[in-house]
């Protein structure tokens, strides 16, 4: 168990740390920063959404700029993809970071990170286990010119033998409610357990797009759990909050890079 007492008694929620400061955890260190993105509304409804999803059809420019241009999405990925600016953002860090690196997206939704980060490595792998997903993924590159391998499977169920990638997981956090409590990473499907224990004897390198409210200590935790399991060394972590006209929106957790 971590001892709270060495984050220097702050208190482990993610609206309580500084910004750009590392605090020991052990072996590990764990860094706080920002991002901010500026959203303009788009005024408009569509007949082929829900109600309960239009609010993010005034959005929709924000998370594709080519919208108009062909852009397929479904329900759930209204309110699950990465923006445009975000994605760009995320890929430009980890190309920085990383820049010969194969990446692989392994719940890539429909689309939005996976079309920038084809834009920035050369080998990009697109994994959803979702056909509608797969079929607006396919669409979505296409609109952008962007060039990733498209695989229709079970994450659980890859293999790559390139040990030197990136691995980006957007896992379902399980609907529009998500925020109505503090989020317990137990509870998502699969578990982020499993999801680290699979991805870290894969790689060393790990992405994570995460709900705002998780608990930080929770997270922390369960990667020392799983690095301890696999007898693997603990590597820094940063946690990036990403807003959305200064309102925190979603984190990003970047592992070992």
């Amino acid at each position: 168990m971590i001892e709270t007492q060495k984050l220097v008694h702050r208190k482990l929620s993610i609206l309580g740390y500084p910004l750009n400061e590392f605090f020991a955890l052990d072996s590990l260190k764990l860094k706080i920063t920002k991002k901010n993105f500026t959203c303009q509304l788009h005024p408009g409804i569509s007949i082929d959404i829900p109600k309960q999803i239009q609010k993010f059809y005034r959005k929709r420019f924000f998370l594709f700029k080519k919208f108009n241009e062909g852009i397929q999405l479904d329900e759930e990925s209204w309110y699950s993809v990465i923006p445009e600016e975000m994605s760009i953002h995320i890929a430009n860090k980890l190309k920085a970071s990383s820049p010969d690196s194969d990446v692989i997206d392994g719940f890539c939704g429909s689309g939005g990170l996976a079309i920038q980060l084809a834009k920035c490595f050369k080998t990009v792998i697109c994994i959803d286990i979702d056909p509608i997903k797969i079929n607006n993924i396919t669409n979505n590159l296409q609109v952008y010119e962007s060039i990733a391998t498209v695989i229709q499977m079970n994450f659980l169920e890859h293999t790559h033998t390139n040990q030197d990638f990136i691995l980006i997981m957007c896992p379902p956090w399980g609907g529009l409610n998500y925020s109505h409590q503090p989020y317990d990473l137990n509870s998502m499907k699969p578990s982020l357990e499993d999801l680290l224990t699979k991805g870290l004897q894969m790689t060393s390198k790990i992405v994570l797009q995460l709900p705002k409210n998780i608990d930080i200590q929770q997270l922390v935790s369960i990667f020392k759990d799983v690095t301890d399991k696999l007898r693997l060394e603990l590597k820094p972590i940063e946690v990036e909050m990403m807003l959305i006209n200064e309102q925190i929106n979603q984190l990003i957790i970047y592992y070992g890079l």
